[in-house]
């Protein structure tokens, strides 16, 4: 309290009490630390490559790394897309005497500046100067070890300086990150561990589950239906059935697997037509048949064509200029069965009508009750134009139709026989010249399976074969070969020296490689001529 109480006391704020007390600015936060992946490191294992591999963006890894990495996970570990071994391109990287990796054009060192890039085509390695100078400038497009053409977008930047994007920081590498935050460990430790009970109960469910797997892995490739067995629903309100708590979708039936096969064939220029043969008692008669406009009622007629069905009947109904009917084996006109037992659909075309002599077609006794029963129009019948389905046409025979149309009917009102030949007419025999069906085919489902089965294939093939891998001009070529692919995910590389003479591309070899000079370099760039007039220089006329 004495005189000088107030000594100590200011008429302003300092900054640290601004910024503490009173809200003003804070320290910005500390920039986030960029750590460069040097360019000869796998981004995987973070050290030196041994057989590096590169995607399209240019994150390169080691073989032996990226390989079992991708079969697990099936994904990018920089960047978390999704990465197939199909993605990865080899790269070749060439070495000085010294053991240090550089340019095969300008022999200049790679270092942390150098501006490395790899041509995908070929897989070489250069520095983008020695491309720029010696490829784009000039505008050959063409890799000069190997004589491959590329294009601009081939070229992949292996190590920019200049760029501090992702692509090489390791701290933002998705596989760093998870370690840092203790995502792979908690991984590890997923495993369920409790007392004997749960140990049974997890036993009992892992072996279900091997089994399900089994079956799979055994059950023949069949296209599956869009609906289920309904077994299910069977068991619920049936005492007989054993009680089903799943339901399971059932595999198609022949008539679905038939009908998938007609969608594909119908109104496609690429389906063949069918060709028959009816040899009768008054002569032979050549059918084409429109298989890309009815396929079901071109099937049905060449099966029953093949088994012989039509051999010996005889045609029951004949109008004169109208049609001659036939393929009843009863003779009545009220008997015959398809080639699958039952009656099927109509298979109407609006391009197809009964407007000619000689159009082959179903008969029926209604809508969807076709057998076996066809006729042969004498004449256009435009009044059976959407009731009946036109399959086919005479195409040779047409005076046989004369013949047959000739024949005497009885023309009894009240008679049973009413429209029948009074001399008999039947069939001797059938030939089938051409049946599309009996051409292998495969349902939609089995070819994507198939496909899936064969990609599956290719990638074990591709990580289990023996590939070898040439790099030149180094003396070194590395073969890789995956040991026990299923098992093991580990591999064990060769390597074999180069005979010594070889040459290294279309343009080079080993002994004749020179570092070039500047002054060459820019003699080889051409110089644009300037653009003239339409009429040139005109001064050497005056």
């Amino acid at each position: 309290m004495g005189k000088r109480q107030h000594q100590g006391d200011r008429l302003f704020i300092r900054p640290s009490e601004w910024a503490a007390e009173f809200g003003g600015k804070k320290k910005a936060a500390g920039r986030r630390a960029f750590k460069r992946l040097p360019f000869d490191c796998c981004a995987l294992s973070l050290r030196p490559f041994e057989n590096p591999v590169a995607t399209n963006e240019g994150v390169v890894f080691d073989l032996c790394n990226i390989v079992p990495y991708v079969k697990k996970h099936k994904k990018n570990p920089v960047n978390g897309e999704p990465l197939k071994l199909k993605d990865l391109k080899k790269l070749h990287f060439h070495k000085n005497k010294a053991g240090k990796y550089h340019c095969p054009l300008t022999f200049k060192e790679f270092s942390a500046h150098t501006h490395i890039v790899a041509i995908w085509t070929s897989g070489n390695v250069y520095a983008y100067e020695a491309i720029e100078e010696l490829n784009l400038k000039p505008k050959m497009m063409k890799d000069l070890l190997t004589g491959e053409d590329f294009k601009r977008s081939d070229i992949v930047s292996i190590q920019d300086p200049h760029n501090f994007s992702d692509a090489r920081n390791v701290t933002s590498f998705l596989h760093v990150k998870k370690k840092q935050n203790g995502e792979d460990e908690a991984e590890s430790k997923a495993g369920i561990k409790g007392d004997e009970t749960v140990q049974k109960v997890m036993k009992v469910m892992k072996a279900k589950a091997k089994k399900k797997a089994q079956e799979a892995k055994d059950r023949p490739m069949v296209p599956m239906s869009r609906y289920t067995s309904g077994e299910c629903s069977g068991s619920l309100t049936s005492t007989a059935m054993t009680p089903m708590t799943q339901n399971k979708i059932r595999p198609m039936t022949d008539e679905e697997i038939r009908e998938e096969r007609y969608k594909e064939m119908r109104g496609k220029a690429s389906t063949k037509p069918g060709y028959v043969q009816l040899k009768t008692t008054k002569g032979d008669i050549n059918i084409m048949l429109y298989v890309s406009k009815a396929p079901r009622t071109c099937h049905n007629f060449l099966e029953l064509c093949e088994t012989g069905y039509y051999k010996g009947i005889m045609f029951h109904r004949l109008i004169k200029r109208f049609m001659i009917q036939g393929g009843d084996p009863t003779g009545t006109g009220r008997g015959g069965r398809s080639a699958w037992g039952k009656k099927f659909k109509d298979e109407i075309d609006k391009t197809l009508k009964h407007d000619k002599r000689g159009i082959l077609s179903m008969a029926n006794a209604g809508k969807d009750t076709n057998g076996s029963q066809f006729f042969i129009l004498f004449g256009p019948a435009k009044h059976l134009d959407g009731k009946h389905s036109v399959f086919g046409e005479v195409v040779g025979g047409l005076g046989v139709l004369d013949k047959m149309e000739a024949v005497e009917t009885d023309t009894d009102f009240d008679s049973p026989n009413r429209d029948r030949p009074m001399e008999a007419i039947r069939i001797i025999d059938t030939k089938v010249f051409q049946n599309p069906f009996k051409e292998k085919w495969v349902p939609k489902q089995v070819r994507r399976q198939q496909k899936k089965e064969a990609e599956r294939k290719e990638e074990i093939r591709i990580a289990t074969t023996t590939r070898k891998w040439f790099s030149a001009p180094a003396p070194e070529v590395a073969s890789v070969i995956l040991l026990d692919s299923g098992l093991k995910d580990s591999c064990r590389w060769q390597v074999k020296a180069v005979r010594k003479g070889a040459t290294v591309g279309k343009y080079m070899s080993v002994k004749r490689i020179k570092p070039p000079k500047e002054s060459d370099i820019a003699s080889k760039v051409p110089v644009k001529r300037k653009k003239t007039s339409a009429w040139g220089n005109v001064g050497k006329f005056f």
